[in-house]
């Protein structure tokens, strides 16, 4: 009987050993896992911080396009109240305004002295070019009525 125990005691020991060992070696293994955890749950967090930052990013451009056709828009109504108000400006000056009336007629009269400038500047050339062929002629003339009459 004190044999069996000594046996059981001894095997008691070697069991207590390698459990000790096994321990040590689950120690060894969470330790060499905490690194491991560590990063897997940064990049999970990182990863989660990049899918929270791609839908801000999604939701900043189309908010942008938003922005940009509402202001497209905006232009285009700005251009058509300078149009109809510029319109509807220039025919009450046109209307009402005694000056712009005077203004239109001197600039009539303006756009009609020029074009008689310019023709005029024609007809002179033309009048010159054909005193000049008169002349010419009139001089043949005269040679021809001495070497006639010499």
């Amino acid at each position: 009987l004190n044999g069996s125990v000594e046996n059981v005691k001894a095997e008691q020991k070697r069991l207590d050993q390698e459990l000790d060992f096994i321990m040590a070696q689950q120690q060894e293994l969470e330790e060499m896992l905490k690194p491991l955890e560590e990063a897997v749950n940064s990049s999970n967090l990182g990863s989660r911080q990049l899918q929270q930052a791609d839908k801000e990013r999604d939701s900043t451009f189309k908010l942008a396009k938003d922005i940009d056709g509402q202001l497209k828009q905006m232009v285009q109504d700005l251009k058509s109240i300078i149009d109809h108000l510029n319109t509807a400006n220039t025919q009450q000056q046109d209307n009402e305004d005694p000056i712009a009336q005077i203004a239109k007629i001197l600039n009539a009269h303006m756009n009609s002295l020029q074009w008689i400038e310019q023709n005029s500047g024609f007809l002179q050339r033309k009048v010159d070019e054909i005193a000049r062929l008169s002349e010419t002629r009139r001089k043949e003339q005269e040679r021809n009525f001495r070497l006639a009459f010499d």
